[in-house]
């Protein structure tokens, strides 16, 4: 008991956290900051690095969000998937010779095109690996295969415009590209641009919540601050 009334009258230097007996001093010297009593200081970065390697506290990016969080480009992605396997399923060809036909990116990855099945497993994979993402630390891990996975429709679009059926004098071939091609192809390059930034900066979350002397649950936010 002795002890703790003792601790609850130092008085401490915000800054550096040098300590004072109370009544001794009410300006730090080395800091020149007003002294506070010890018990109303919240606890100290280095404190808070011990308990953070103690496993006392989780600290914010490794924090479990709710499945219904979309921030930080977990919506986004998803949304993207769902919309790049629709547009696989659009058309993406308009034969006019030897036959009329309409071909989505499905009747051509059953057909010669095989090698088209691969942006579709991605988008299809894209979403679970986004969905069971819920810390931001986990979604940053995943950024260069959420990027590789939505990079794989780009690819198949590139080569199938660069390499299109050519004509024989005895088998000529007309074809267009339908909407679905372009479609498939800028969902791809936005999904990219999103899953480079899956999960956020770090310099912009809350601080590790700590209380203060009446047992209130206090919160301090990087916003604003410059990190060195």
């Amino acid at each position: 008991m002795g002890y703790a009334l003792s601790v609850a009258h130092l008085m401490a230097c915000p800054f550096c956290r040098q300590l004072f007996p109370h009544g001794e001093e009410s300006n730090c010297p080395e800091c020149g900051v007003s002294l506070e009593s010890m018990s109303k200081l919240p606890p100290s970065l280095d404190a808070l690095s011990d308990e953070v390697e103690e496993g006392q506290i989780t600290p914010p990016e490794h924090r479990q969000l709710p499945w219904t969080y979309f921030g930080r480009g977990r919506g986004a992605l998803l949304a993207l998937a769902v919309l790049g396997l629709i547009a696989f399923f659009s058309p993406w060809v308009t034969v006019t010779a030897p036959s009329d036909l309409t071909l989505s990116g499905f009747d051509l990855a059953r057909g010669r095109a095989g090698w088209l099945w691969g942006g579709a497993v991605g988008w299809f994979i894209l979403l679970p690996l986004v969905w069971t993402r819920r810390t931001i630390a986990k979604m940053r891990g995943v950024r260069i295969v959420s990027v590789a996975f939505a990079a794989l429709t780009l690819i198949e679009v590139g080569m199938m415009m660069s390499l299109p059926p050519q004509s024989s004098r005895l088998r000529p071939v007309e074809l267009a590209w339908g909407f679905g091609i372009y479609a498939s192809a800028a969902v791809s390059v936005i999904a990219m641009v999103v899953a480079a930034r899956f999960g956020g900066r770090l310099d912009d979350l809350p601080a590790v919540p700590w209380r203060d002397d009446r047992g209130r649950r206090q919160r301090e936010s990087s916003a604003g601050e410059t990190l060195h």
